[in-house]
This record gives C-alpha cells, sequence and structure tokens, in this order.
C-alpha cells in the first residue's frame, strides 16, 4: 500500500510549508496513477517525489521515507524485484534511524522486504525479517492485537512454502480467532484470513471445511464491500476453482460468470485478473468437453498476459500450460511440444534450472513424450524433474511422487520391468506417510 502521509515526528514539524506542498503533490501524483494501474507514469512520479523529498528536506527524514517506501511498492508492482529491495531497504534504514528499531514502520518494512525474499523463494531469508517484525508487534501492540496477526499470518505463508500445513494450520486458526475477537465480523480481513485457511484445507483434502470456509468469506465480503468489488470477485473465483478441482463445474460456471464481469466493470478488460478469470473458464469448457470454446479462454488469458506482463514472464506459463494440455489431450503433439518448451525457456531463465517450476515443466513435457512414443526423450527430462524435486523443500513431495510415478509407467512401457518395480516402491513409501498425515488430520 502507496504511503501519502507525512508521519513525521515532532523534530520535523516546524518545515517550510511549500516545501511540503510541492513534495505531496508529485507524490499524489505517483498515488493517483497507480490507483489506475498507470504503472509507469507512477514510477516516474514516484521517482521524483524521492529526489523532491532528500533535495527539499534532507537525506534523513519521514518523507524520505515514504518516497521510497512508496518507490518500492512500484518497483514490486512492475516485477523489478531488484529495485524494490533496493527501495524498501532505503526506506527501513531511515524509519529505524528516525523511529527507532521497534516503530511500526520498521515492522512494515521487514514484511516488505521478507514478502520479496518470499516471491523469490528465498524462505530463509524471509524468516528472521517476519519474527523480528512480530517480535516488535508483539512488545508495540500485543498479542491478540490485529497487527500481530497481520504479521503472523505472514510467518505463515513461509510454512505454507515449505508444505509445513500441520505447522500453518494451528498459526492460520490463530490469526483467524485473533481477528474474529478484535474485528467487527464483516471486516475484509476476517475474509481474507478464511479464504486463506480455504486454501490449506483444499490442498490437505478437507473439502467440506474448504468449501464451507470460501462461502463465509464470500457471505463477508458481500455485506462489508458489496456486489462489485474485485474482492468479492476473487473469493468467487476461488469457490469456482474448488468446484472445479472436485467436480462440480455447474457450480463453478455462474461464480465464474459473476466474476469475470465485476472484474471487467473493476480493472478493465486487459487486467491480469481478468485473465485469470477466463483461465478458469477455459478450464470449464474443458470439463464440459468443449475443447474450441476451451483454447479461446486460455488463447484470451495468454493475449492479455503478455501484454500486462510481456512474452517471458512466469505469469504467461500457466496460459501455456493449459494450451498445451488441450493440444495434448487432442493428439496434437507438435503444438503442444511447442507451448511445453516455451513455458520450460521461460521458468529456466526466470528461476534458473534447479527450480520446483522448472521441475513441474519438465514433468508436463517428459508427459507429453511418453504418449507420443518419444521414451528416450521422455527419461532425460524425468530425470532432471526428479533431481530437482529431490534436491529441494519438503513441499514438493508431492509432486516428486507424481514424477515417479510417471517414471514407472515410462520404464514399463520400455520393457525395464526392474526399474518400474522401483519407481512403483518408491511412490508407495512417499505415499503411505502422506496417506497416514492426512488421516490424522481427520
Amino acid at each position: 500500500m502507496l504511503r501519502r502521509e507525512n508521519a513525521s515526528p515532532d523534530a520535523f514539524s516546524f518545515e517550510d510549508n511549500s516545501m511540503t506542498d510541492r513534495w505531496e503533490d508529485i507524490n499524489g501524483r505517483a498515488i493517483e496513477h497507480l490507483r489506475h494501474e498507470r504503472y509507469e507514469e507512477a514510477l516516474q512520479e514516484a521517482l521524483g517525489a524521492a529526489a523532491c523529498a532528500e533535495s527539499e528536506f534532507g537525506a534523513v527524514h519521514p518523507n524520505v521515507a515514504v518516497s521510497y517506501h512508496n518507490l518500492g511498492e512500484i518497483h514490486r508492482l512492475l516485477g523489478n524485484r531488484g529495485e524494490a529491495e533496493t527501495s524498501f531497504g532505503k526506506s527501513l534504514s531511515l524509519y529505524e534511524a528516525i523511529n527507532g528499531p521497534d516503530s511500526g514502520e520498521v515492522a512494515d518494512g521487514l514484511v516488505n522486504l521478507a514478502a520479496l525474499d518470499l516471491e523469490q523463494g528465498r524462505l530463509d531469508q524471509a524468516e528472521p525479517k517476519l519474527r523480528r517484525a512480530l517480535a516488535i508487534a508483539e512488545k508495540s501492540d500485543g498479542p491478540t492485537s490485529a497487527a500481530f496477526a497481520e504479521v503472523l499470518w505472514h510467518l505463515t505463508e513461509i510454512h505454507l512454502a515449505r508444505g509445513e500445513y500441520a505447522v500453518a494450520e494451528p498459526l492460520l486458526n490463530r490469526v483467524l480467532d485473533i481477528f474474529s475477537d478484535v474485528l467487527p465480523g464483516d471486516h475484509p480481513l476476517l475474509a481474507g484470513a478464511l479464504e486463506r485457511l480455504a486454501e490449506l484445507y483444499a490442498v490437505t483434502g478437507k473439502a467440506e471445511r474448504t468449501e464451507y470456509l470460501l462461502k463465509e468469506a464470500e457471505k463477508i465480503y458481500v455485506t462489508s464491500l458489496g456486489e462489485e468489488h474485485p474482492d468479492l470477485a476473487r473469493c468467487r473465483n476461488a469457490l469456482a476453482e474448488f468446484f472445479l478441482n472436485t467436480g462440480k463445474p455447474g457450480n463453478a460456471a455462474p461464480l465464474l460468470e459473476k466474476s469475470l464481469k465485476v472484474r471487467e466493470r473493476a480493472f478493465g478488460a486487459g487486467h491480469p485478473a481478468v485473465a485469470q478469470s477466463y483461465n478458469n473458464l477455459g478450464i470449464l469448457h474443458s470439463l464440459r468437453g468443449e475443447p474450441l470454446l476451451a483454447m479461446k479462454q486460455h488463447g484470451r488469458a495468454l493475449a492479455i498476459r503478455e501484454k500486462a506482463f510481456g512474452k517471458d514472464h512466469p505469469a504467461i506459463t500457466q496460459s501455456l500450460d493449459n494450451l498445451a494440455a488441450i493440444c495434448r489431450e487432442q493428439g496434437r503433439f507438435d503444438e503442444a511440444e511447442k507451448y511445453l518448451k516455451r513455458s520450460l525457456g521461460i521458468w529456466e531463465k526466470a528461476e534458473g534450472q534447479g527450480h520446483p517450476a522448472t521441475a513441474q515443466c519438465s514433468h508436463n513435457l517428459g508427459t507429453l513424450y511418453l504418449l507420443a512414443g518419444r521414451y528416450e526423450e521422455a527419461e532425460k527430462v524425468l530425470l532432471t524433474a526428479r533431481k530437482i524435486l529431490e534436491s529441494g523443500p519438503e513441499a514438493g513431495r508431492m509432486h516428486l511422487l507424481i514424477v515417479f510415478e510417471t517414471l514407472a509407467t515410462l520404464y514399463q512401457k520400455m520393457g525395464r520391468m526392474a526399474e518400474s518395480s522401483e519407481y512403483a516402491a518408491r511412490v508407495h513409501k512417499i505415499r503411505k506417510p502422506e496417506q497416514m498425515r492426512r488421516q490424522g488430520n481427520g
């Protein structure tokens, strides 16, 4: 969230109003551009605001800290992670110098930097920042405050990213309990926590709880924000995804249509959120056995994402993978291969050859080669996927199981029965404790 106000302490209260007016005017223009998602224009104004603040107020001043905070937020939205990290870091250092090491602004800065670490999979770097922010929130606001719960929620994301669902679940429930105690019953933050807990339950196979929590979140958003709010559209989209994943396309269809209309009105036809709605409509058509309509919707999603993010951004790979899946199901293997190779190339360029997303792309490509009878090529990319996932975090356990299953099938097709049996045994070794964990979770 961008900051407009100067949260300056008394030491900075006696200043030339004209200087403050100039800075507030530039900073305000940056915020206005961002509200209308004119990111490049917002960036230029934010750069101007930072330069103005440093010139008018000196290097160590609350307005300079605000300017760099805003600059970091805009860079983050543009996907400029390095620049965002630099700007957030400058803002954090300034707030530490001005307000002390235990201020709310310092906690916010730590959370911003940790969020960038999380986006890049740097969990071990994110965790100490969030634990420090949590300690600040506990000291300044108390362990039952909304501020404490918000930081705890961020910390929970680390456990979710590691696949430590048994650790994450009680933490998310604690967040939900705090919000329930200190916030009004129709507060959007409460709905957001319900959504996130529902996502956790979806991953751990608790379908009834998932559906219940998403519907509760939907009710809160309707009451607090109204039918035309994007957060309600997001929640309905998540509920639709749940219905798609549980084989209930009829329940998903009206939710997807409502979500799409709200997003188009709120953001415009070229927004990435609209692309996500088209993506899910494509999945709906696939489930209904309508491949041509599915291709059309995924094509729309791809076009929007390419325009919004560029042709080599990881955000477009979901569309590429879905288009490949439709082509594969229709036996159009050459077209599917082009989509999957493009997706793999994007992830390798963006995150490197050892990233879990690269492993998933390699598995998709290996599955295609298996279906096409190109067994040697399948073996090569599947073993690459296995190597990545075996050296990665526990969160990749279930993906590794799927890779082992595919390798078992591949070696059976190739007549290499000993190797097929070996991978089948590995599947059993992973699946048995996973099943026990799920049974233990009720």
